[in-house]
């Protein structure tokens, strides 16, 4: 999913085996790992009806916390101590083998089927991952509303392994202080019980405030864990309940876990309280235990006890068989369901051929049954080699982009198409004359310029100032900052209102301002529309409340700044939470509403082009031709092209600023990504600061025409 990773993006994780507290096998927890499993191939097959399919990650935490709590009481109660040298000896064999053959694997793969301009983010990813803390990297770039279209990260399933191994470096050492009482099962379960309040309750908090660090964080995730101890801690007595009891309580646990996997959809906020049906229902199943006419007899069936055994493996190597070929083979679109069908099913072959030649050889195998402290130190190397790959990839795939121009020589090609200068305005409308626009070259091979602007490697965070200056709002905030540009003392004001559609066309019109002696002032919040009218955040799953609090104060900002000129600009698309606000008329009227609220003469700039691709990305894998990487204007422009900003300019008598032709300039039915030198954009929506900033001069005409040029 990021994906996102943006929060709905969800990914999943799978390392423990199958033994009860009493150290017997249990059959229909390796089923259970089957299942959960299962779960998480057809979510990330995206099987229609599987929307809560992630939720296998939940299962394979609660069982993690049984079984791993389980073993290390066991080995107390036999020989009076917990050996942690004993305890990471053995979760490195078990983990490390599978886990850094696949990454290393993964990124070597990446160098030959990833963008160029991929790689060094992947490496990074992978490096994290290598070291245990990609949960945290992870939620830490999940908060980076630009990087929500970039290619998913193979390797962002790793952050599942981050958590459990996170908890596993603290749990053990806590576990021997409650092992220390004088009645050792009964401290450690109080020490579970404060430890899972604790962090559920930050997780209901998180979640709605901070959602990717809800979603990743250890501290968000270790009531899980813990919830699978607590029922490792209490075993023996759990085990002595009746039948009548313990049946019933194991199929409703399970059924509790397909429910969630029903239930819960991408507008689901999680963790959160829908993560207490799938934790709670693995927590039913593993209590209910191997009774006669149990939900065990339906787990311990081969085909999910294969499942399960070989689970951890098809984990690991699931993901990137996923994103791999989709980036490679289908950059834009979507891979047909067959074909992700198939995706799956081959994740299981593959991940049982890591099992049979990786995982199990050395996790069981009595050549590597080493003693701990040279178990440590293999595990250090393997590690330390393993990052050497990923690193390596990422710094050669880097030094690379350096290179500037095509891949492949071509000096018989023709330059890229090219926009004309700043064409000639309409003066009644202040909109591009149509008999003005600008005129591509032929349409052969493109190749991109060895001397483009931004440079490659420049251009996917050439950015404006405005979030570097504190004076762009994320998504929880809802103050306007005080900030102001160009002329602060100036007695012309000019307020840029919007989302970060606004945000991108801030170079040029501080450009303007800068001439024009303007005080400058922006009011931008990402995802944010100008409108009156309740939003749905998918940022946060739920009404985007933030926003209609950052407009409410807009408005009073703008009401005692009286501001000359106000200009609005957003994002075409929106998601309403109101039925009848999706008809872009209503859209409309709404903005012209607010905008009524507010003093000074009005400017709407109807929404930029967007891409099909993450165009800096796209380039960089086709430098000898950059058409594959142009967008078809039916894409581009969307079924109903300016309706919003139309309806909002005719209520309001305002200046309506269409810059499109521009953008997309003809002839041809496609929209370059390279014009006059200049990559068009730094992602697949907002413009580049560079190209922004090249378009002044017409939207200066466009704002003053001759006939009402006074400032």
């Amino acid at each position: 999913m990021q994906e996102a990773v943006k929060p709905d993006q969800r990914k999943t994780s799978a390392t423990s085996g199958s033994r009860a507290t009493s150290g017997e096998f249990r059959p229909d927890l390796e089923g259970l790992r089957g299942v959960a499993i299962l779960l998480v191939l057809l979510y990330h097959a995206r099987v229609p009806g599987t929307d809560g399919g992630f939720v296998g990650v939940d299962v394979f935490f609660v069982l993690s916390g049984f079984l791993i709590t389980g073993l290390l009481l066991r080995e107390h109660e036999r020989f009076g101590r917990i050996d942690l040298g004993a305890f990471y000896a053995r979760r490195a064999r078990r983990i490390l083998p599978a886990a850094l053959v696949v990454l290393a694997a993964t990124m070597i793969l990446s160098w030959f089927l990833l963008a160029p301009l991929d790689l060094p983010r992947v490496a990074g990813d992978a490096v994290a991952s290598a070291l245990f803390f990609g949960n945290i990297h992870f939620a830490a770039g999940a908060t980076d509303y630009f990087g929500t279209d970039l290619t998913p990260s193979p390797v962002i399933h790793y952050w599942s392994l981050g958590v459990e191994e996170q908890f596993y470096l603290l749990w053990p050492a806590l576990l021997i202080l409650a092992t220390r009482s004088h009645r050792p099962r009964v401290a450690a379960g109080l020490l579970l019980a404060g430890l899972a309040i604790l962090s559920y309750l930050a997780a209901l908090v998180l979640t709605d405030a901070a959602p990717a660090w809800a979603f990743y964080s250890l501290p968000t995730r270790a009531w899980e864990l813990a919830l699978g101890g607590l029922l490792a801690v209490g075993a023996g007595g759990l085990g002595r309940l009746p039948n009548r009891v313990a049946v019933p309580i194991g199929w409703l646990g399970l059924g509790a876990i397909l429910a969630a996997v029903v239930l819960i959809v991408p507008g689901t906020p999680y963790p959160g309280l829908a993560a207490l049906l799938p934790a709670f229902g693995s927590a039913a199943v593993i209590l209910a235990g191997a009774r006669r006419g149990s939900v065990a007899s339906l787990l311990a069936v081969p085909g999910l006890r294969f499942l399960g055994r070989i689970s951890y493996s098809v984990y690991l190597v699931h993901w990137p068989i996923f994103v791999l070929p989709a980036a490679s083979l289908a950059v834009g679109e979507d891979l047909p369901l067959e074909v992700r069908v198939a995706l799956a099913a081959l994740s299981v072959v593959v991940g049982w051929a890591s099992f049979r030649w990786v995982e199990q050889p050395i996790h069981r195998g009595p050549r590597f049954a080493w003693r701990p402290s040279r178990t440590l130190a293999a595990a250090g190397v393997a590690i330390a080699l393993t990052v050497a790959i990923c690193g390596g990839v990422g710094f050669a795939a880097s030094a690379g982009l350096d290179q500037g121009g095509p891949d492949v020589a071509d000096a018989g090609s023709p330059a890229p198409a090219t926009a004309s200068a700043p064409a000639a305005t309409d003066a009644t409308m202040g909109s591009t004359s149509p008999s003005a626009l600008p005129t591509a070259t032929p349409r052969g091979p493109q190749p991109l310029p060895a001397d483009v602007r931004p440079s490659l490697r420049a251009a996917g965070t050439d950015a404006e100032t405005l979030e570097a200056d504190g004076c762009l709002l994320g998504q929880p905030q809802t103050y306007p900052p005080n900030c102001a540009y160009a002329n602060k003392k100036g007695t012309f004001t000019v307020a840029l209102v919007g989302d970060s559609h606004a945000a991108h066309w801030f170079p040029a019109i501080l450009a303007i301002a800068k001439d024009r002696g303007w005080r400058l002032v922006p009011f931008i919040k990402l995802s944010c529309r100008f409108l009156d009218m309740p939003l749905y955040s998918h940022w946060y799953q739920r009404m985007y409340t933030e926003c209609d609090t950052w407009r409410k104060l807009v408005v009073t900002r703008l009401r005692a700044l009286k501001p000359d000129l106000v200009i609005e600009a957003s994002l075409r698309d929106l998601v309403t939470t109101n039925a009848t606000d999706s008809d872009q008329v209503h859209q409309g009227e709404a903005m012209a509403r607010l905008l009524q609220q507010v003093p000074g003469t009005k400017a709407i700039i109807v929404d930029t082009p967007i891409s099909k691709y993450n165009v800096p990305s796209c380039l960089s894998s086709h430098r000898s031709d950059v058409r594959p990487c142009e967008t078809p204007l039916s894409f581009a422009l969307g079924p109903s092209p300016g309706i919003v900003e139309t309806t909002a300019a005719a209520a309001l008598g305002a200046t309506l600023i269409d810059m499109t032709p521009l953008i997309c300039p003809g002839p041809g039915d496609t929209c370059p990504v390279v014009i006059d030198g200049m990559i068009v954009y730094r992602d697949n929506q907002h413009m580049t600061a560079t190209f922004a900033a090249s378009l002044r001069a017409t939207l200066e005409a466009d704002l003053f025409p001759p006939a009402s040029n006074t400032q």
